[in-house]
């Protein structure tokens, strides 16, 4: 009966490896607009710069690049 429990815990690692995580922008601050209506739009960060930088962090979640090991 361990045998068996043992293959379903490696059964279920497996599957959990290879669901997609979170990056850790959105376990940090949830989602790209929750952060940005909090801190973007009232005036807590200046508006013009941080267009660039919400898309570059955008991309980046997007194409899974914060996952990528180097």
């Amino acid at each position: 009966m361990a045998g068996i429990r043992a293959l379903r815990e490696r059964m279920a690692n497996l599957e959990n490896a290879e669901k997609p995580r979170p990056s850790p922008f959105a376990v940090l601050f949830g989602s790209f607009d929750a952060w940005g209506e909090r801190e973007v739009l009232p005036g807590a960060l200046n508006e013009r710069d941080m267009i660039g930088v919400v898309a570059a962090l955008r991309r980046g979640e997007q194409d899974g690049t914060w996952g990528r090991h180097i």
